[in-house]
C-alpha cells in the first residue's frame, strides 16, 4: 500500500504545477488588476500606478509567475486589498467553519443515504422502493440554490427553528458556544446532505440488487443464516465498496462546493469568502482559494485511492 501512496504523491507534483499555472493564468486574464480594490475617488491614480510598478505588475509574465510561486513556498499568499490583511490569515479564519460544515454534511449524507439505499435494494419494486426512487429523482434535479432558499424561508424565517446567518451566536462561550455552532450548521449542512445522497443511494441500491443473486448469498441462506445477518454482514459489506471509493472525492468536493450554500445562509466559510472576493475583485484571495480548492481535489483523489487500496488489495502496486 505504501508504494501505491508514494506513486500517487509523485503524480501529484506535476498536477500541482499545472494547477498553479492555470490558476495564475486565470488571474491574469480577469479584468482589472490586484490593485483595483484599492481604487476610490479620493486616491490619486498616479499613486496606484506607482504601487503597480513597485509590485512588479509590468514585469514579464514568467518573472511574475516564478516570484509568486517563490512567495507561496515561503507561505506568503499575498495581501488582501479588500480586507487589508494577509490572505493566509483570512483563509485560515474561514477554513475552520467550512471543514466542520463539510464533516457534518458528510455524516448527515450517509445517515440518510445508507438506510434508504439498503431499503430500496432489499425491497426492490415495492412501494418503499418507488418512493425512494422518486426522492432520488427530485434531489438529483433540484438546483441547490433553489433548495437552500426554500429551506431558509421555511425553517429559518417561517418557523424560526434555525438561525438565518452567521456561524455562532453573540455573547456565548463554553458548552453554549459548541451548541450554538452546531445550531448554525445544521440547516446549511442538511441542505447539502439531502442533495448529496443521490449517488450513494443509487450505487448502494444497485449493489444490493446485484449481490442478492450472488452465489455467496445463496450459500449463506442455504446454511440457515438469518436474513438480517445476510443483508448486514454479507450483502452490505460488498455493496459498500463502490461508495467507499468516492469518500475522498465527496469530502473534498463538499469543502470546495459549498459556495452557494454558504452565500445563501451567510455562513462565514471559504465559499462565501470566494463570492465576496469575486464581487470585490480581491484577486489575491481568489487566486489562493482556487489553489486550495484544486489542491483539495487532488487530496480527495489520493484519499479515495488509499481507501480503495485498503478495501481492494488487487489495485495495490507490488
Amino acid at each position: 500500500m505504501w508504494k501505491t501512496i508514494l506513486r500517487r504523491l509523485l503524480l501529484m507534483i506535476p498536477q500541482i504545477i499545472i494547477l498553479s499555472i492555470i490558476a495564475f493564468a486565470f488571474a491574469k486574464l480577469m479584468p482589472g488588476d490586484p490593485f483595483t480594490g484599492m481604487i476610490d475617488p479620493s486616491i490619486d491614480p498616479a499613486i496606484i500606478e506607482q504601487k503597480r510598478i513597485a509590485a512588479g505588475y509590468y514585469d514579464p509574465i514568467h518573472i511574475q509567475y516564478f516570484r509568486w510561486v517563490g512567495n507561496l513556498l515561503q507561505g506568503d499568499f499575498g495581501q488582501s486589498f479588500v480586507f487589508k490583511q494577509p490572505v493566509l490569515n483570512i483563509i485560515m479564519e474561514r477554513m475552520n467553519n467550512t471543514i466542520w460544515l463539510s464533516l457534518l454534511t458528510m455524516v448527515l449524507t450517509y445517515a440518510i443515504a445508507l438506510p434508504l439505499g439498503m431499503i430500496a435494494g432489499r425491497y426492490q419494486n415495492s412501494l418503499a422502493d418507488r418512493i425512494i426512487v422518486v426522492y432520488n429523482f427530485l434531489t438529483f434535479s433540484t438546483p441547490i440554490f433553489i433548495f437552500a432558499i426554500l429551506l431558509l424561508w421555511m425553517f429559518g424565517f417561517g418557523l424560526g427553528w434555525f438561525p438565518t446567518r452567521g456561524s455562532v451566536g453573540s455573547g456565548v462561550d463554553g458548552i453554549a458556544l459548541i451548541f450554538s455552532r452546531l445550531h448554525h450548521m445544521i440547516l446549511p449542512a442538511l441542505t447539502m446532505a439531502i442533495l448529496s445522497t443521490t449517488g450513494t443511494i443509487q450505487y448502494l441500491r444497485t449493489g444490493v440488487i446485484d449481490a442478492k443473486g450472488q452465489d455467496y448469498v445463496r450459500t449463506a441462506r442455504a446454511k440457515g443464516v438469518p436474513e438480517k445477518v445476510v443483508y448486514n454482514r454479507h450483502i452490505f459489506r460488498n455493496s459498500i465498496l463502490p461508495i467507499a471509493s468516492f469518500l475522498g472525492y465527496e469530502l473534498t468536493g463538499l469543502i470546495s462546493g459549498a459556495v452557494f450554500v454558504e452565500s445563501i445562509y451567510t455562513y462565514p466559510g471559504m465559499g462565501q469568502l470566494f463570492i465576496t472576493s469575486l464581487s470585490g475583485r480581491d484577486y489575491s484571495v481568489i487566486l489562493a482559494l482556487i489553489l486550495i480548492f484544486g489542491f483539495a481535489t487532488l487530496l480527495g483523489t489520493l484519499l479515495s485511492d488509499i481507501i480503495m487500496s485498503i478495501v481492494d488489495p488487487r489495485i495495490r502496486v507490488k
